[in-house]
């Protein structure tokens, strides 16, 4: 951040304080000033208004009362008009592998400048990231850093890719959106990692800015989303049906929780869906669960559980299944599908070896899957 953004970062913030000491200062018209109008939503009678980007909980249904916020804790119904809080506010910005989102199959070894915002409309309770995934802009460390400066840092730090992730891209949808556009236009890759709770037409609406998608996957029942997540298992299938559709490069990332998400025949039944719906070609990552957030006293996912999920998800056709959260272990290598050799190798998120010619194995000619060039 360059002097005058931090200066502008402080005014910023010394005004928004200061309008809210007074209750019912903050008024549409400031509103218009600091913060963006969101994207996706109707507005309802008695200024109520209708968000339509996501579910945005039971408890609301998407229906918000004027002054009210979302659950994702940065859309608020100001003057009956939807508005974003976290428009150009990051709170995460890194240089991190596209491996890391996970994604294996897009430019191999591709550094990505990833960024985040405060937020996220689920809560999952085996969240990393849950101190900036769980409050709103005021209670995080966040920078003013516009889309022009995005791209600019990008291109300073030689960045092939802007990564959308740590938290929950969807609920800064709008920010995403004009960084992606001029991302497109500087030749940037833009891949998005989001957890799938999503409506249908704003995703379809963000695909053709999208290079890729790494959807995250916690469970595999309704029951178990609503109670660990605050989330819907319907919906997300429906969001990787609607990825897919759209003709989007999509690879998936299933996390094993033991106890919780660890039933192996859910696995079977899961892998059996991405082959029909998704088609075998679909990348699945299996991801150690590592304790954290409000699920500290489970133990980490041992590594007999993992290869089984590997082995079953193989055994149902899916032609390439990762494990992630292992650090040296052989499933973290793109293999043929055909003559079996190892085509990509990795140690962790370092690419050891890429042996892919043109997006082709150089032993038997087999096309792989992926965005390689």
């Amino acid at each position: 951040m360059d002097r005058r953004d931090f200066l502008k970062q402080g005014m910023f913030w010394a005004l928004f304080s200061s309008l809210n000491a007074v209750e019912g200062l903050f008024s549409p018209a400031l509103a218009q000033n600091y913060y963006r109008e969101a994207k996706f939503y109707y507005k309802l009678p008695g200024k109520k208004v209708k968000c339509t980007l996501c579910p945005c909980g039971p408890e609301i249904k998407g229906v918000l009362a004027e002054n009210q916020t979302c659950v994702c804790s940065v859309r608020v119904n100001i003057g009956g008009k939807l508005y974003i809080t976290n428009y150009a506010q990051a709170c995460i910005l890194h240089l991190d592998p596209l491996e890391k989102n996970p994604l294996y199959h897009i430019k191999p070894g591709t550094t990505a400048l990833a960024l985040a915002t405060a937020g996220c409309n689920m809560a999952c309770q085996c969240c990393q990231n849950w101190n900036v995934s769980q409050v709103g802009v005021e209670k995080t460390q966040s920078f003013y850093l516009p889309p022009q400066k995005v791209i600019q840092r990008a291109r300073e730090n030689k960045c092939g890719a802007i990564s959308y992730s740590y938290t929950e891209p969807v609920i800064f949808y709008e920010y995403m959106w004009d960084i992606a556009q001029l991302a497109r236009e500087k030749g940037l890759l833009n891949c998005m990692l989001s957890g799938g709770y999503v409506y249908p037409e704003p995703l379809k609406a963000l695909v053709p800015l999208m290079d890729g998608f790494s959807i995250s996957v916690k469970g595999f029942s309704e029951a178990f989303y609503q109670k660990y997540c605050r989330g819907s298992y319907k919906i997300l299938l429906n969001a990787l049906s609607t990825i897919r559709q759209a003709g989007a490069w999509l690879e998936l990332s299933v996390l094993m929780i033991p106890t919780l998400s660890d039933d192996l025949k859910q696995v079977k039944q899961f892998c059996r869906w991405v082959k029909s719906e998704l088609g075998a070609d679909t990348p699945i990552h299996f991801l150690r669960f590592v304790p954290e957030y409000k699920l500290k006293l489970l133990p980490r996912a041992p590594v007999s559980l993992m290869e089984s999920a590997r082995e079953i998800a193989l055994e149902t056709g899916i032609k390439f299944v990762y494990l992630d959260n292992l650090p040296g272990h052989l499933a973290a290598n793109t293999y043929c599908p055909n003559c079996h050799k190892p085509l990509v190798e990795r140690v962790g998120f370092q690419i050891i070896s890429n042996h892919l010619k043109k997006g082709h194995c150089p032993y038997c000619a087999t096309l792989i899957p992926g965005k390689w060039n």
